[in-house]
């Protein structure tokens, strides 16, 4: 691990050690539970083992997308229900692996066009998953590594390919470098090199606009979700390489993201019915007339983007934005009981959270940010505490253990305070996130925002940690628009509610978004951004 822009690049601890208590780790239990093991999985395989997918869609996606967020639930639930349909689904899509190396759900004749490569980028990942976290069986490897060769020789310039200017078919740069990286294939990585060197876009260099301050909306044509894939990418070429020019690129595409586009939520995308766009949507997020808002597919792609970012940089202010998105954009998005999440999340006046319908009458039960939601929430232990070269950086402040090393307790965010309990002794250093977005008093003591405050000492188990944050209302306001916030949650009122669903009834007290709209219905509409007063 280097240094970069003055603090230590930190990385994710032993998966499975992190185990989150508060609003976060109870979701991801509770959508293991009632979506992630009563999945139909052989259905996800099916058009792998048949090649049926002859119109051109997106089936293929769902078996990586599924996959990999339960991949990642299992590294922190340990739910053994869960390791078995995981073990047995990727036995069953392998072997759909033809002789030539290719995991296709296309028919030979179709292949490379619609979203078969993309599908088959998902494939990958989500095989890749399993290979690091859960059985690192060398057979699993060389099936992705000749999954990965088969799809270059067969494609050539791969950004030539699929939709949105060939965005979606490039993101395949992702599983491209990090196969070559395990495999130690020159040629594989040869071939990621050229696709990055070609921008994954075959209308422009997506990556030189960003560098040059091109706003993330007028690059290419603005689909965010693919284009934030496509960055992915890109960071693991620069883990491997470490070409300053590509860190400079992704840190000035993260910070035109954030500014120009990200919701107060934290979420973003709007301008079609869907929410899939960039689309300046920081100075239009309270506009009526900008499509659906919020596709729960950028947020949880947004939240892995951002992970990869905060590594790359150790940037507490990174955190502190995923901190929001989190608790806001993504945990707004599931029922209650963890088995759907919204497509589009809205937050305007009227507007209502509905579950994600299905996206093919065939398909039954998916849609894209259906399986993406939990790949999202399995991120938070990941980051909540992360490995430095002097010691421990804390992310998140929900009350959590991290084994043999500390736990938290305090009931934030409900609460305003939070206390760390070190559970093993040894000369360290403890980094502790202070947010930049509000104060913070660390053991009674004011601490300087929107960094790591940092405590190097010779520990004793049983040290006590108190912080004490700043939880005091705060107004952000957008034009004749004003939003409140209280810590990192974002305050919305809403209709209906539990007080009954009566839309004529003036709207109610304060709520944090997460908890706002919990019937689904149109009776329990919620707004954040009111006019101001």
């Amino acid at each position: 691990m280097g240094k970069i822009h003055g603090y230590d690049t930190i990385g994710t601890l032993k998966p499975g050690t992190v185990k989150l208590h508060g609003p976060l780790g109870s979701m991801l239990d509770t959508v293991v539970k009632n979506r992630l093991v009563k999945i139909n999985y052989g259905q996800l395989a099916a058009p792998f083992r048949l090649r049926s997918e002859t119109d051109n869609k997106w089936r293929c996606e769902f078996w990586g997308k599924v996959v990999r967020s339960a991949v990642y639930a299992w590294k922190s639930t340990q739910d053994p229900e869960l390791k078995e349909r995981i073990d047995h689904t990727v036995a069953d899509l392998l072997a759909a692996q033809t002789p030539d190396g290719c995991i296709s759900s296309y028919p030979v004749e179709k292949q490379l066009d619609g979203w078969d490569i993309w599908g088959r980028k998902y494939v990958l990942l989500g095989l890749l998953a399993y290979y690091r976290e859960m059985n690192s069986d060398p057979g699993i490897l060389d099936a992705v590594r000749r999954c990965a060769r088969h799809l270059a020789g067969q494609a050539g310039e791969l950004q030539n390919y699929g939709l949105h200017f060939g965005m979606a078919a490039g993101s395949v740069l992702r599983p491209f470098v990090e196969i070559a990286e395990l495999c130690g294939d020159d040629e594989l990585m040869s071939t990621a090199v050229k696709l990055a060197e070609s921008g994954c876009c075959h209308l422009h260099n997506i990556f030189t606009a960003a560098r040059i301050g091109v706003p993330p909306a007028e690059i290419a044509n603005g689909k965010a979700y693919e284009m934030t894939s496509c960055f992915q990418g890109l960071a693991s070429l620069y883990a491997v390489d470490s070409d300053t020019a590509k860190l400079e690129t992704l840190i000035r595409y993260y910070r035109m993201v954030r500014e120009k586009e990200l919701f107060i939520t934290g979420g973003g995308g709007l301008k079609d019915a869907n929410g899939e766009f960039w689309y300046s949507g920081a100075a239009r997020q309270y506009r009526t007339d900008c499509g659906g808002m919020g596709e729960t597919c950028i947020t949880a792609t947004w939240l892995w983007f951002s992970a990869a970012m905060l590594r790359l940089t150790g940037d507490s202010t990174i955190a502190d934005d995923m901190e929001r998105s989190f608790y806001n954009a993504l945990l707004g998005a599931f029922l209650p009981d963890g088995s759907n999440v919204t497509h589009i999340n809205p937050f305007l006046c009227g507007g209502w959270k509905r579950p994600a319908k299905d996206q093919m009458p065939d398909f039954p039960g998916q849609d894209c940010c259906r399986a993406q939601g939990p790949y999202g929430l399995s991120l938070a232990p990941r980051i909540a505490v992360m490995k430095t070269e002097n010691g421990y950086a804390v992310n998140l402040y929900e009350d959590s253990t991290a084994a043999g090393i500390l736990k938290i307790t305090g009931g934030y965010p409900a609460g305003d305070k939070a206390v760390v309990t070190l559970l093993k002794n040894g000369d360290f250093e403890l980094a502790l996130r202070i947010p930049r977005d509000f104060g913070c008093r660390v053991d009674g003591h004011a601490v300087s925002r929107g960094t790591y405050h940092r405590l190097k000492r010779q520990w004793q188990a049983g040290d006590r940690i108190e912080l004490e944050f700043d939880f005091s209302a705060r107004t952000e306001k957008l034009e004749m628009y004003q939003a409140e916030l209280c810590g990192p949650l974002v305050m919305c009122r809403e209709c209906g509610g539990k007080q009954g669903r009566d839309i004529l009834r003036s709207w109610g007290k304060n709520v944090d978004y997460a908890s706002a709209g919990m019937l689904f219905s149109p009776d329990n509409p919620l707004t954040v951004w009111e006019r101001s007063k």
